[in-house]
């Protein structure tokens, strides 16, 4: 009966009507093709597949747009001409639709095709139950009724004694089948509907042709049908192809229509399985069922996932039972007589209506409730743009929006954060507790995702708002320098009392400077916050972009956001330092003249470069260096100790009591200083050099799939302790350690520790203090950092 209500969707153009009884008999024979395809070809032996709504609506709008077009040319056709131009035209698009489906699945592209957007899907299938209404109420009511206002024809008395009975069916059956879940329900209302009409007649003495000449019942067909008279109107001569082409725009959004339901008709099945289904080769079985189809005058289908999945309940596990259902199908298009000549057209109407509520629930009321506002509003844009227009437009703005609504989330998502990190050095217990106060003057920027023209500004927005200069610095340019119009400024913090002070400045901003925030306004600005502070706010000396998360840029973002920032840091003497770029990214930025010539070949901080570094923890390294070269007075005096050999002093220990317990070790660039897994006799200070610490390749490979090559644990320099933690867990050492220049190192043995505490307590207690407050401070660095 459903293929009946789909037939008349199609061919729903009033000029149609005549040649009905052929037309949904040349429907019921596609979904017989469509059964007994889905039958042999599906790896489902329960497999139900018929005529499908999803398509309908375009081959509805395909042979809508022919007959216009027909009419408009110069040329009188004749109706065996729109008919067949019609007919070919419809079973045509669906063979090449089936064609396409089995390309896409041979290809593996069902994914692809799923890329549809959900909320044009939504729309779309929400205009199909309109669709729907509105073909029934045209059917009950004998009129015309292709616009939305067309509705106003059935304003009068009769058109409302017809229309009303059909409607409130499809609502009844509705309501019916969403309170009692079984099978034999919608079969039950059917039934109940047609008892209804037919035992009215019997009341009232109403007789078929009474019934036939109100409008209750479609009129008989001229003459006794026979099997081949479906195909007298595919006629070759009487075909027109020039009309064709016209098509091409709703052929196209047919395919990725029917091949995302069709996607989402094997996941429901799926779902209900409970196993895995290859969706290339289901969408393959549904385009081969199409090509078919299309070849013998049918129609689209797919997989009817609702009666499938009642099929597979009800313990079917052959494929006899849709042989069954194509031959009871084949029976009712060879019978004599047409089916909608004695049925009531409310009935047919009422499955329709039942179509439009069912759709209309799912996708206009409970979609609601499992959609973010903004696509609840495409799917509503879509609906009504399809109403109020027509479908391939409201599929293109559809997905216009969707784009549009993707670009403003993209933008407004999280895509730059604020992090605090440091690098793996381990230095000596001066220069971190330098470090631990100055580390706000590395401002670490964690960028995601893909860096686009609308993301940029967002970017710039982040640096302004983190990047922090001394009011006297602000003041300086500000009086110095003009206001540049080509930079864009952006709002300081909202704050009252700031913006008083600050809003008196703004008359003599300049590029550099414009939208930053002074160290001392963001004092104030976090004063009830941070009065306590242990790591205070600093002057910003280097801006660090990490681009692990980044997938590609645009060339607006680098012209447009990267340009801007590295002049706006440079001049106030701010390095940029980028870390983790891919090579594609780093081009692109080089491309532009992000980096200047002089700025990957020098290794001073003092003309403030722009840096790039393969890794964040050696970009942070570089900008730690840079700090201490500022914070902490540069002398070498290991080299001078160890020339004049004093080499004891380092340790601040005298020349006659270190020697006894303390042993001195050189060590070559790329030596091994220890191995992971080695036994553990002792820890070592560096005197002098670079040590690195990392774990070898083959143990980081032992740590699961994915970890390759050797990880890098921590570097330790001059006066940093190494090993110590090994020796206090008392286990084997967990990393390896291997000299990364010439290296002056000492090494206290564990048995020498033990000898210590007893001759030398308080020595002893130097080295365990040195050692405690060396973790302590790691501890606070960690719980400081993001990591």
């Amino acid at each position: 009966m459903y293929v009946c209500s789909f037939s008349q969707i199609i061919f729903r153009d009033p000029v149609f009507q005549p040649y009905l009884a052929d037309l949904v008999k040349l429907t019921m024979v596609s979904g017989a093709v469509h059964q007994i395809c889905f039958s042999v070809l599906s790896t489902l032996p329960f497999a139900v597949g018929q005529v499908q709504d999803a398509g309908l609506i375009f081959l509805s709008a395909i042979a809508t747009s022919i007959v216009h077009s027909l009419h408009k040319a110069d040329t009188v056709f004749v109706m065996e001409e729109v008919l067949a131009t019609t007919l070919f035209t419809l079973c045509g698009s669906t063979a090449l639709l089936g064609v396409a489906l089995v390309i896409t699945g041979k290809l593996r592209w069902a994914s692809f095709v799923q890329y549809l957007p959900m909320p044009v899907v939504g729309g779309y299938f929400a205009f199909i139950g309109f669709f729907c209404l509105q073909a029934g109420v045209a059917m009950m009511s004998g009129k015309e009724v292709k616009e939305i206002t067309d509705w106003a024809q059935l304003t009068d008395l009769k058109s409302f004694y017809l229309c009303a009975p059909g409607i409130v069916a499809g609502i009844f059956m509705w309501v019916v089948t969403q309170r009692i879940q079984h099978f034999t329900i919608l079969p039950m209302c059917m039934l109940t509907i047609l008892a209804l009409f037919f035992g009215s007649m019997a009341v009232s003495g109403t007789s078929f042709q009474d019934a036939r000449a109100y409008g209750w019942i479609a009129p008989l067909p001229n003459a006794t049908m026979n099997f081949l008279d479906i195909y007298k109107h595919f006629q070759p001569s009487h075909f027109h192809a020039e009309f064709m082409l016209d098509q091409l725009p709703s052929w196209i959004a047919m395919y990725f229509v029917v091949a995302f339901s069709s996607s989402l008709d094997v996941a429901a099945i799926e779902m209900a399985l409970h196993k895995p289904l290859d969706h290339n080769a289901e969408l393959q079985t549904v385009g081969w069922s199409n090509v078919i189809s299309g070849l013998t005058g049918g129609f689209t289908g797919s997989y009817i996932f609702s009666s499938t999945i009642f099929s597979m309940k009800s313990g079917v596990d052959s494929r006899l039972t849709g042989v069954l259902v194509f031959a009871l199908e084949l029976a009712l298009v060879m019978s004599p007589f047409s089916i909608i000549s004695y049925v009531p057209k409310l009935f047919f109407a009422s499955l329709q209506t039942l179509i439009f509520v069912d759709l209309f629930m799912e996708w206009i009321v409970h979609a609601r409730k499992s959609m973010y506002v903004s696509e609840y509003v495409i799917v509503w844009f879509t609906f009504i743009v399809m109403v109020l227009w027509n479908l391939q437009a409201g599929i293109v703005l559809g997905i216009v929006g969707a784009a549009f609504n993707f670009i403003v989330s993209y933008v407004e998502s999280t895509s730059i954060r604020r992090v605090w990190k440091q690098s793996h050095v381990k230095r000596q217990f001066k220069e971190r507790i330098s470090l631990l106060k100055s580390r706000g003057s590395i401002v670490t920027l964690e960028l995601d995702g893909y860096i686009f023209f609308g993301s940029s500004v967002n970017i710039m927005a982040q640096v302004r708002k983190h990047v922090l200069l001394t009011t006297d610095e602000l003041l300086h340019q500000r009086s110095t320098r003009s206001l540049s119009t080509s930079v864009m400024a952006t709002p300081n913090f909202n704050s009252h009392r700031l913006h008083g002070r600050i809003s008196t400045r703004n008359n003599a901003a300049t590029p550099a400077n414009m939208g930053l925030m002074a160290l001392d306004d963001m004092n104030e600005y976090l004063s009830e916050y941070s009065a306590d502070a242990p790591i205070p706010a600093c002057r910003t000396r280097f801006l660090v972009l990490d681009f692990d998360r980044v997938t590609g840029i645009d060339v607006t973002a680098v012209r447009s956001g990267f340009n801007m920032i590295k002049q706006m840091l440079v001049e106030n003497g701010i390095s940029l330092v980028f870390a983790n770029l891919p090579k594609h990214i780093e081009a692109m930025l080089r491309l532009h003249d992000v980096f200047d010539d002089n700025d990957m070949n020098t290794n001073s901080c003092d003309n403030v470069p722009t840096k790039a570094f393969e890794t964040l923890d050696i970009a942070l390294e570089w900008c730690e260096d840079g700090l201490l070269a500022k914070e902490v007075p540069v002398s070498d005096s290991a080299s001078r100790l160890l020339q004049s050999g004093r080499i004891m002093q380092l340790l601040d220990v005298d020349d006659v009591t270190g020697p006894l317990y303390v042993q001195t070790q050189s060590f070559e660039k790329g030596q091994l200083i220890y191995s992971c897994g080695g036994d553990v006799d002792g820890f070592y200070v560096i005197g002098k050099g670079l040590v690195d610490v990392y774990l070898p390749s083959t143990e980081h490979k032992k740590m699961g799939p994915g970890f390759t090559g050797r990880k890098r644990i921590m570097q330790v320099t001059n006066g940093g302790l190494l090993g110590d933690v090994d020796m206090i867990l008392n286990k084997k050492h967990s990393f390896t350690a291997e000299a990364r220049s010439n290296c002056f190192i000492f090494f206290i043995p564990t048995a020498a520790m033990d000898t210590m505490k007893q001759q030398h307590p308080n020595l002893a207690a130097r080295f365990d203090k040195a050692i405690m407050r060396s973790m302590a401070l790691h501890i606070l660095e960690v719980r400081v950092a993001d990591e």
